[in-house]
């Protein structure tokens, strides 16, 4: 028997982990979950590393992570058999990579079922002709990562996943669902006996402490994003749209390898119109980098400012920094915003309005209220952790006089703080 030259797929579970392990198990015993099952698109990324293509085609239930309490047990990854491909560059760190491919028909076109009445898989992972010509490397390649998997598949995503949750030892038990919708279906997969927990905004409470490999990302989003910002904000001059602006930032984007989400140009509290000499304006711009937001706010004048102008933006930067320095593991947001208006009321700045938020794999990466919750209740609940990413946002509107910005994308550490943008928060002025 000659020996297997296929070439090796390791690197298909080589991706560097985003998930906050240590910060999962903890708060999934606060929740006494045994699982974490994840739906959406964002949350899938989060817990396998893995920005899949299916789950961004509108296709949802397509793909799935599952991340099981108990330590020994193999956290799994769920996709289509024909999307294996993309594993070799958008790699996952999950042991566990269940394919499905479709239900085994008979020559009638009748669907095979198993003793227990289920569908089973075709075991074909590739449909595919191959051809009798030479193979290059990424032909090989291919049809490794093909062979790897086949005879392994299930013959639909919902039994793949009740292979992993089985593999998991969490087939009996109490698990939190992103969508609650995937729960009830399960049990008619043939797991009677879970136990499920609506855990959508639990992910976000997961998300609120960053890994250092999240860090990495946040910090590239928030530079590259400022570079759009100012690359925009070069553009502006009498006579611009301010629709403009926005479609400025996005194009940069483009050229940085990302892509720009939104940018709010404010002249006296609208987004419609042109730029007038004497205006001045809030610029707040979020734009996206492999999944993770950068978000930075910038004021700017077109013209020579006035001094009430000129005061506010002095006070917002003196007073955002006192904050950032006194921010520490275990502060809560409230006492922040508090302590921000606090300080700009002493600088003779009345109405300084200062709200954290977390920022990473959404603009608000934090617990968001649902159905008749309220907001507020959950604002005063959140403490800065070390690993905290977020903003301190900082518009003001003022009817009759304008309106203005200031934004900086901050890390919490035990010992400091770090920025990950600039904390250029000076007037930017462009000339008439």
């Amino acid at each position: 028997m000659s020996p297997d030259t296929s070439p090796s797929i390791d690197h298909i579970m080589s991706a560097k982990r985003l998930l906050n392990v240590e910060r999962a198990y903890e708060v999934m015993d606060k929740y006494g979950l045994d699982g974490l099952v994840a739906s959406t698109p964002v949350n899938i990324y989060y817990l396998s590393s893995h920005g899949g293509i299916m789950q961004w085609m509108g296709r949802p239930f397509s793909t799935f992570a599952f991340f099981p309490r108990n330590e020994d047990a193999p956290p799994a990854i769920i996709l289509s058999a024909v999307m294996l491909y993309h594993l070799d560059y958008r790699p996952t760190w999950m042991p566990s990579i269940q394919a499905f491919t479709m239900p085994l028909r008979d020559e009638s076109g009748n669907v095979q079922l198993d003793h227990d009445g289920r569908p089973v898989a075709n075991p074909k992972t590739s449909f595919w002709p191959v051809g009798d010509g030479e193979k290059s490397d990424r032909d090989k390649l291919q049809l490794a990562l093909f062979k790897a998997y086949e005879g392994k598949t299930s013959a639909t995503p919902l039994a793949a996943l009740v292979k992993a949750l089985q593999d998991g030892g969490a087939a009996k038990g109490k698990i939190g669902f992103d969508d609650p919708r995937v729960a009830p279906w399960l049990r008619d997969q043939g797991l009677p006996d879970i136990k499920d927990v609506d855990a959508l905004n639990i992910f976000k409470e997961i998300r609120m402490v960053k890994t250092e490999n999240e860090i990495d990302l946040l910090r590239e989003a928030a530079q590259r994003n400022e570079v759009a910002l100012n690359y925009a904000i070069e553009q502006i001059e009498p006579g611009y749209p301010l629709e403009e602006i926005e479609l400025a930032h996005a194009r940069m984007w483009g050229e940085l390898g990302g892509r720009g989400k939104w940018m709010i140009a404010n002249i006296d509290g609208l987004n419609s119109g042109v730029v007038s000499k004497g205006d001045f304006m809030k610029l707040d711009s979020v734009g996206v980098y492999k999944g993770y937001h950068g978000d930075v706010g910038r004021t700017v004048m077109v013209g020579d400012p006035p001094d009430s102008l000129v005061k506010r933006i002095e006070a917002d930067t003196k007073c955002s920094r006192l904050v950032y320095d006194a921010v520490k593991p275990g502060m809560k947001f409230s006492e922040a915003s508090k302590m921000f208006y606090d300080l700009m009321m002493q600088e003779g700045v009345p109405n300084g309005f200062g709200a954290p938020h977390n920022v990473g794999l959404e603009h608000t990466d934090q617990p968001w209220p649902t159905g008749a919750e309220l907001p507020g209740a959950f604002n005063d609940d959140f403490t800065f952790e070390d690993g905290t990413v977020y903003t301190l946002d900082m518009p003001y509107s003022e009817v009759g006089w304008g309106t203005t910005h200031v934004e900086d994308m901050i890390v919490v550490r035990n010992d400091g703080y770090e920025a990950l943008s600039s904390m250029d928060t000076s007037l930017k002025i462009r000339p008439v």
